[in-house]
């Protein structure tokens, strides 16, 4: 067959896994979180320090049959292949080879711990027929100019279908909620820009889960939290903002060079998935540009949190 020198890395290799992968983990991934096997496995490891089988999690599940472990294996090494999961081995006394699953670190972000903010809400949202529905027919947004791509398909802007699904509405709420904590205390770790503020609304600040956190570190600070349309439609315009006072900006910034980092593939993956009601990501230019058309005198990128996250200040 000759040397393996080199074919990690191989142009066919990567190309075919492109073709077909991304599907095959999204699946699996859903799946996962559905079946409860990252909190299971969290559960299980406490008392197992070198990993979990998954004969020890198919006993963990409600139903039970004969395939149900080595199907659950196959599923818990693809989530290893894409560092959701570690594996390691044993043999066991008959010789045969066992593996064993524990989380990640990235991995832990999709338990319910408490500890961290689960991603998991925020899959199963992406994963609703009616997005799937509209991604498999996304070239339509690049022939069709005037829409978004969920009105293209569905015949409504996606918040009108998110909202007229109430369990997926809920769904939205809870993963937008999880997002947001873990951003923000990503952010808090590294932005010092809230001390010595007295009022700070959140504008599209969902639930108030920003709020929350900001104001549990900074006690001394009022929060409004300002979501609802029918309030922003009636909203003041930025002569609201006080002498001395200023915006801060957290937003994905969109890289002017593309490259193939984790971080740039989580902006172009966000400003792809902003076709869905006609958005885009900016770049620092874009808010820069952004910044002056509103009469700000200053715009500066403070810090970035996951690379990929700016927290920018406009000043008045």
């Amino acid at each position: 067959m000759g040397s393996n020198c080199g074919e990690e890395n191989d142009p066919c290799l990567s190309a075919m896994l492109l073709s077909f992968s991304p599907m095959v983990y999204t699946a699996v991934l859903n799946a996962a979180i559905e079946l409860n096997l990252f909190d299971i496995i969290a559960k299980t490891t406490t008392k197992a320090p070198f990993g979990v089988s998954a004969s020890e999690i198919a006993s963990r599940l409600p139903i039970q049959h004969k395939k149900l472990p080595q199907r659950l294996d196959r599923m818990l090494s693809l989530l290893a292949s894409h560092s959701l999961l570690t594996c390691s081995t044993r043999t066991n006394q008959d010789g045969k080879v066992q593996r064993l699953f524990q989380l990640s670190p990235s991995g832990k972000y999709f338990t319910n711990a408490e500890a961290t903010a689960s991603l998991a809400l925020f899959t199963t949202f992406m994963n609703h027929p009616n997005l799937v529905k509209a991604f498999l027919n996304f070239k339509e947004i690049v022939l069709d100019c005037d829409n978004g791509l969920y009105m293209k398909v569905h015949g409504m802007p996606i918040f009108e279908g998110i909202q007229s699904d109430p369990a997926w509405n809920h769904i939205f709420n809870e993963a937008m909620a999880n997002i947001c904590t873990t951003e923000m205390r990503k952010i808090l770790e590294i932005y010092s820009g809230f001390e010595g503020i007295s009022l700070l609304i959140d504008v599209g600040g969902g639930v108030g889960q920003s709020l929350n956190i900001i104001i549990s570190k900074y006690p001394s600070i009022k929060g409004v939290n300002f979501d609802l349309p029918q309030v922003i439609q009636q909203a003041p315009p930025y002569p609201a903002l006080p002498e001395n006072g200023k915006v801060v900006v957290v937003d994905f910034i969109m890289p002017e060079a593309i490259g193939s980092s984790e971080a740039d593939k989580m902006v172009t993956s966000f400003d792809n998935l902003m076709f869905l009601d006609g958005g885009s990501e900016r770049t620092e230019k874009e808010f820069m540009n952004l910044c002056q058309i509103s009469e700000f005198s200053s715009f500066r990128v403070v810090s970035r949190a996951f690379t990929a996250l700016g927290v920018m200040e406009f000043y008045k």
